[in-house]
């Protein structure tokens, strides 16, 4: 069952702003039961655990083939910057 992301997260939505970011947007809706996750949108709006985090990277490293440490996503807990994160780790 897909949630309403307006349900959840009361900023407005600001889209993905390239293609990676759209993919992990992709991976942690799929996961976290969101329809959209926005670029400034915390992980922890929706809910996030330590167990989804391990998910929503598992899923990134199998799709990309980057490797994808879920620390980053609980760090960095917004889509644009856990997604900068997942570019610095792939150079």
């Amino acid at each position: 069952m897909t949630e309403n992301r307006d349900v959840v997260c009361k900023a407005e939505y600001e889209p993905p702003a390239d293609e990676l970011e759209q993919q992990v947007a992709d991976v942690m809706a799929e996961v976290l039961g969101v329809d959209l996750v926005g670029r400034r949108d915390s992980f922890y709006d929706f809910g996030g655990t330590s167990l989804a985090a391990i998910r929503i990277c598992a899923r990134i490293e199998r799709r990309l083939g980057f490797k994808v440490d879920p620390a980053w996503l609980l760090e960095y807990d917004e889509l644009a910057d856990f997604a900068e994160q997942i570019r610095l780790g792939a150079e």
